[in-house]
């Protein structure tokens, strides 16, 4: 069973996108799924076409892990972030950390016999405080069914942000997320076009309470399984990453953690 589903963003040094993938991909998401409290992860990179472009985006890479145990899980990235368990690369852009746990609110599976093979739509929301009740109910029932069944969509489910379980002090520009898995991009891309207009009609965000973003695949989802009993092929890719990497990573930083 999924508790809750971190989201993560992250960007590259810029120059050092190659090595920012190479270790994301082949070591940081493996030793992630060796910590107690996980089930799968997968990642994605930001589509070159937008259907809602947005202003000063500058995030490149979007993660997503199941976890069924979100202390669980932080507490075993604050115990072993920066130490041999989890070696953290110089080519990714630390400045700013953006991992938050979301909390399942809906879900829909359009076919739960069709594989998701494509990207994503991410829909990022946040109600003024005093309408997050209003807007949660809005949302359920006049928007979501109808976002879930738009050409492209595999499944979709929609998350809050709660402070239970997080891994950083802080909280999201976003208490709200959207996830839309799609198996035909540019489907997607169309039928989202003009979504942050509609949603900025409903009056149930202000201004600047929508954020929509397209990912495309990255990496196949991976599992706990895949990463404690790994086929041959894929030890081999870790281990040839771990000596690229060498000794260029990130000594200090854990300041940023902290439990919540």
């Amino acid at each position: 069973m999924i508790d809750a589903v971190l989201v993560v963003l992250t960007k590259a040094v810029p120059g050092r996108e190659a090595d920012m993938e190479d270790w994301y991909t082949n070591i940081h998401v493996r030793d992630a799924l060796r910590f107690r409290g996980s089930v799968t992860a997968q990642r994605f990179r930001l589509a070159a076409d937008q259907p809602c472009p947005p202003e000063g985006f500058d995030w490149q890479y979007l993660a997503f892990y199941d976890v069924f145990d979100p202390v669980r899980f932080s507490r075993e990235h604050l115990d072993n972030a920066l130490t041999s368990r989890m070696q953290v690369s110089d080519a990714i852009d630390d400045s700013l950390l953006y991992d938050f746990h979301y909390y399942p609110l809906l879900f829909q599976d359009n076919d739960p016999e069709l594989v998701h093979a494509g990207g994503v739509i991410l829909e990022e929301l946040n109600p003024d405080a005093d309408g997050d009740d209003a807007f949660r109910q809005w949302y359920a029932e006049n928007y979501f069914r109808e976002a879930a069944m738009r050409p492209g969509i595999k499944s979709a489910a929609f998350l809050k942000f709660r402070t239970f379980g997080q891994m950083i002090p802080m909280t999201p520009d976003y208490r709200y997320v959207a996830i839309y898995r799609i198996n035909d991009g540019e489907a997607a891309r169309k039928a989202w076009i003009g979504a942050d207009a509609m949603l900025a009609k409903s009056g149930m965000l202000p201004p600047d309470g929508a954020r929509i973003t397209q990912w495309d695949r990255a990496t196949p989802r991976l599992t706990k399984d895949d990463v404690q009993h790994p086929t041959a092929a894929g030890l081999a890719e870790e281990e040839r990453a771990r000596a690229h990497m060498g000794d260029r990573v990130r000594t200090g930083g854990t300041e940023k953690l902290a439990m919540s």
